[in-house]
C-alpha cells in the first residue's frame, strides 16, 4: 500500500516597510500657516498611497531652490513663478495645478495687490512716486515680480519710482504690520493675503485700501495686477515615475469639499496647465532662467562663427593699438602746443610792454610839461625861501614855503608813479579798481597834449558806480590807446571845435565805456584796424587796437567801433561784471 504524506504549509505574515515621501512647500506666511494649509493634503496622500507616509517640509524661497538643486526632496508645492524658475534649471515634472475656489474653479489666482492705509491720500499707483514701500523679496512671484512687470509696461522702473523698497522676507504678515505702523507708505502683497488676514481677525479691513483694482468679475479678492496660474505640485528627479503616477491620480481624485481642498483654499487639483504667461513675465523682466548673459551668447556665436570671431578680435586689437597711438600723439602735440602757447604769451607781454614804452615816447612833450610845472614851482618856492633866510626872517615864515615845496614834490612823485605803472613790464594781475580814477589818471598823462591840440574832454557817468574786477595796467593801456587814437583823429581833421566825450554806464550786469571823438573817422573796416601790425599811421607799430582787443577779451567783454555822423568815431567797450572767484 502506497502512502502519500503531505504537510500543510503555514502562512507567515510579512511586514512591509513604509516609505517616507518628503514634500517641500513654500511657506509664504511662515511654517505654522504652511502646515495648517497643506498637512491635510499630506494626510490624504498617505491614506491613498499604500506603504507611503508623506512628510511636509516648509521652506523659504532660497531653501526651496537649494533642496531642489541638491535633490534632497521628492516633491514640491510652490507658486508658478518658482516652479518655472526651478523647472527650467532642474529636473522637475508638474503633476497637477491647484484649482481656485473662485470663478468656477479657474486656475488663474496668483497676482499682486498694492495696499495702502485707508487714511492715506494715495488713490492710484502713480501717486506713489518717491514713496517708501515694502515687499517680501525681489524674486517673489506673487508679489514684487508681477507688480514690477505691470509697472515696467507702464513705463516705470520700481527701483527708481519708489524712494525705498524694503524686502522683509517671510512671513508675509510682517509687511502688513509695517504698513499699519507707518514704517512704509505702501505694501506689495500676494492676491488675497489682505482678505485672508481680515478673515482671520489679524487686521481690520476698513483700515486698508488696494490701489488700481483690476480683479475679474466674481473674484473675491482685489488685485493690482493681472492674474497668473495657481500653485503647482511637481516631482523632482529623485522620485520614480510610478509613484508620481499614483500621486497624480490621488490629487485629481481629491473631492472639492474634502478638508484637504478646503484647507488649501481650493476646489482640489486639475491637470497641469500652461505656464506660458509666467515664462513671458520672466522674459519681459529679462530674468528668465534660460536666458543667457550677453557674454555667454557671444561665446556661442564665436564658436559657430570662428572665422568672423578671429577677424573681430584682430580688428579690436588693431583699433585699440591705433587708439593708443593717437592718444600718444595727442599728448605729445598737446605738450608742444602748451609750450608754444607759453612762448606766445611771453611775446605778447613783450609787445604790450613795447607798445606802452612807445606811447610814453610819443607823450614825451606832455610828460616833460607835467614834470616841469612842479619843478618850476619848487624852484620859485626855494628862491623865495632863500630870500627870507637872507633877510633874517623868522623860521615861522618859512613853514608855508616848505609846505608848498612838499606839495609840488608829491605832485611830481605822482606823475613818476603813473609812468612807472605804465612802463613796468609785469604780469597781468586783476584786482578791484575804480575805473573813474583810472580814467582821471590817464587824462592827466594826456593833459598837455590835449591842451596843445585844443581838444575839450568831457567825462559823464550813468548809473551807480562800483569797483570793477579788472587788470589795472591793461585797462589803463586800453583807455590810453583809445583816447590817443581819438586825439590823432581830431588833429587830422583840423577841426576848430575838437571834442572827445567819455561816457561810463554802470548797469547791474556790466560796465560800458564809450569814447566818441569829432575826428575824421576811419576809412577801413574795424576788424582790419584791430589786427596786429596794421596801422594807418606812418610810424605806427600797429599794436594799439590789437592789444585793446586782447585786453577786452581777457575780461570776457567785447569792443565795437563805428563812425558817427556827421564825422567822428565811437569806440564802445563792454565789461561784464564777473565775480573775482570765478
Amino acid at each position: 500500500m502506497v502512502m502519500f504524506c503531505c504537510s500543510a504549509l503555514a502562512q507567515v505574515p510579512t511586514t512591509t516597510e513604509v516609505e517616507t515621501i518628503n514634500v517641500g512647500v513654500l511657506a509664504t506666511r511662515g511654517d505654522r500657516a504652511a502646515i495648517e494649509r497643506w498637512q491635510p493634503l499630506m494626510d490624504w496622500l498617505t491614506a491613498r498611497i499604500p506603504n507611503a507616509h508623506f512628510q511636509l517640509h516648509p521652506y523659504t524661497l532660497e531653501q526651496m531652490a537649494a533642496v531642489v538643486k541638491s535633490q534632497d526632496i521628492d516633491f514640491i508645492i510652490t507658486n508658478p513663478g518658482q516652479s518655472v524658475q526651478l523647472g527650467r534649471q532642474y529636473p522637475l515634472s508638474w503633476l497637477a495645478t491647484l484649482r481656485s475656489r473662485y470663478q468656477e474653479g479657474t486656475s488663474q489666482a496668483i497676482g499682486s495687490a498694492f495696499v495702502v492705509r485707508a487714511d492715506s491720500p494715495y488713490q492710484h499707483l502713480s501717486d506713489m512716486k518717491g514713496k517708501s514701500v515694502a515687499a517680501v523679496s525681489k524674486i517673489a512671484f506673487g508679489g514684487y515680480l508681477t507688480l514690477k512687470r505691470e509697472m515696467q509696461q507702464a513705463g516705470h522702473d520700481p527701483e527708481r519710482f519708489f524712494s525705498t523698497i524694503d524686502f522683509t522676507g517671510f512671513p508675509l504678515d510682517a509687511i502688513v504690520y509695517k504698513l499699519r505702523d507707518g514704517d512704509v507708505d505702501g505694501a506689495v502683497l500676494p492676491v488675497c493675503q489682505l482678505e485672508d488676514m481680515v478673515r482671520e481677525g489679524l487686521i481690520a479691513g476698513k483700515n486698508y485700501r488696494v490701489l488700481d483694482n483690476q480683479a475679474p468679475d466674481g473674484f473675491p479678492c482685489q488685485a493690482s495686477t493681472r492674474l497668473y496660474p495657481n500653485w503647482s505640485f511637481a516631482k523632482t528627479g529623485k522620485t520614480s515615475e510610478a509613484l508620481a503616477k499614483q500621486i497624480s491620480r490621488a490629487l485629481l481624485a481629491l473631492p472639492e469639499d474634502h478638508p484637504a481642498a478646503i484647507a488649501a483654499d481650493s476646489l482640489g487639483w486639475t491637470t497641469p496647465i500652461s505656464q506660458l504667461t509666467v515664462d513671458k513675465l520672466y522674459q519681459d523682466l529679462d530674468i528668465h532662467p534660460l536666458q543667457n548673459p550677453w557674454w555667454k551668447e557671444a561665446l556661442v556665436w564665436l564658436k559657430a562663427n570662428q572665422q568672423w570671431g578671429w577677424l573681430l578680435i584682430i580688428l579690436i586689437v588693431v583699433l585699440n593699438g591705433y587708439h593708443f597711438l593717437l592718444e600718444y600723439r595727442f599728448n605729445k602735440n598737446q605738450k608742444r602746443l602748451l609750450r608754444v602757447q607759453n612762448e606766445l604769451n611771453e611775446k605778447i607781454a613783450m609787445l604790450e610792454h613795447a607798445q606802452r614804452v612807445a606811447i610814453v615816447g610819443e607823450l614825451g612833450a606832455s610828460i616833460a610839461h607835467e614834470i616841469s610845472q612842479p619843478l618850476a614851482a619848487i624852484q620859485n618856492y626855494s628862491q623865495g625861501g632863500l630870500i627870507r633866510v637872507n633877510k633874517g626872517k623868522p623860521v615861522t615864515e618859512l613853514q608855508p614855503v616848505l609846505e608848498h615845496i612838499q606839495h609840488q614834490v608829491m605832485r611830481a612823485s605822482d606823475i613818476v608813479q603813473r609812468l612807472r605803472g605804465l612802463i613796468n613790464k609785469r604780469a597781468s594781475e586783476k584786482k578791484w579798481s575804480d575805473v573813474v580814477d583810472i580814467i582821471d589818471d590817464t587824462l592827466l598823462l594826456l593833459r598837455y597834449e590835449l591842451e596843445k591840440s585844443a581838444i575839450s574832454v568831457t567825462v559823464s557817468h550813468e548809473g551807480e558806480g562800483r569797483p570793477v574786477w579788472i587788470d589795472l595796467v591793461g585797462f589803463q593801456q586800453l583807455i590810453l590807446n583809445i583816447i590817443k587814437n581819438a586825439i590823432d583823429a581830431c588833429n587830422q581833421a583840423c577841426s576848430l571845435s575838437a571834442t572827445i566825450a567819455i561816457e561810463l554806464v554802470f548797469t547791474p550786469q556790466q560796465l560800458v565805456v564809450r569814447v566818441t571823438d569829432s575826428g575824421e573817422g576811419f576809412a577801413v573796416e574795424p576788424a582790419l584796424l584791430q589786427s596786429a601790425f596794421y596801422s594807418t599811421k606812418a610810424e605806427g607799430l600797429g599794436l594799439g587796437l590789437a592789444i585793446c582787443r586782447d585786453v577786452v577779451k581777457s575780461h570776457h567783454g567785447h569792443m565795437e567801433m563805428c563812425n558817427v555822423a556827421p564825422h567822428g568815431c565811437r569806440v564802445e567797450v563792454t565789461f561784464p561784471f564777473i565775480d573775482n572767484e570765478q
